[in-house]
């Protein structure tokens, strides 16, 4: 018995576009995330996935996502303040490049990519890393043998990805998090993770026409 889960990044903000650190920010779609959204609608469509349930984060970007992708009320989505992205705490807003290690790049005096870093006012990658952790097997073991949709960020896809490949917080990781990708895997009753389809994105690539 397995809970097969389809975890979807929320569509674009204006933060996202300029590179910002959203966090706990409640920052909407914008014009592009939404065409995004409904390019998801799309890709679900042609799987033809009887859904159990509709998950979400609390943040409004990933509700939106969730209301555009499957046509739903709020009322009718399941929203989970444990699926937020990682508290940035007082860097929210501030530009992401600025505050993390890049590729061949020395290390910034802040680098949020140390799983050590206290970070005023937010998570440490170690505590945000936990949470996720602990929200999936949770919702695995209260929803046997289900297929959910679950909305959510960046960060938490990234934090399962390394949970299932048994990468440390420290390994770079060799691919782009994008906007409404998806993200195919499936948890047992035993809590053993296992991957099925990663980083789904041809979707995208046509979202924005019209705009």
């Amino acid at each position: 018995m397995k809970t097969e889960i389809w975890l979807i990044r929320h569509g674009e903000t204006d933060w996202n576009a300029e590179q910002r650190l959203q966090g706990w920010r409640d920052i909407p779609l914008n014009d592009s995330g939404k065409a995004q959204a409904k390019s998801v609608q799309r890709f679900l469509e042609q799987q033809r996935i009887a859904f159990d349930a509709v998950l979400s984060s609390d943040l409004q970007r990933a509700i939106q996502t969730a209301e555009i992708a499957f046509e739903c009320s709020p009322e009718s989505i399941i929203c989970l303040p444990q699926l937020r992205e990682r508290n940035y705490g007082i860097y929210e807003g501030h530009p992401w490049q600025s505050l993390t290690q890049l590729p061949d790049q020395p290390e910034p005096e802040i680098n949020l990519r140390n799983p050590d870093l206290i970070v005023p006012e937010g998570e440490s990658l170690l505590t945000f890393n936990q949470r996720i952790i602990t929200a999936f097997n949770d919702i695995a073991v209260q929803r046997p043998n289900q297929k959910l949709a679950v909305i959510a960020h960046g960060g938490v896809i990234e934090m399962v990805w390394r949970y299932i490949q048994k990468a440390d917080l420290s390994t770079p990781r060799p691919y782009k998090i994008l906007n409404a990708s998806v993200n195919h895997f499936a948890i047992d009753q035993q809590r053993h993770w296992h991957e099925i389809a990663w980083a789904q994105t041809d979707h995208i690539q046509t979202a924005n026409e019209g705009l």
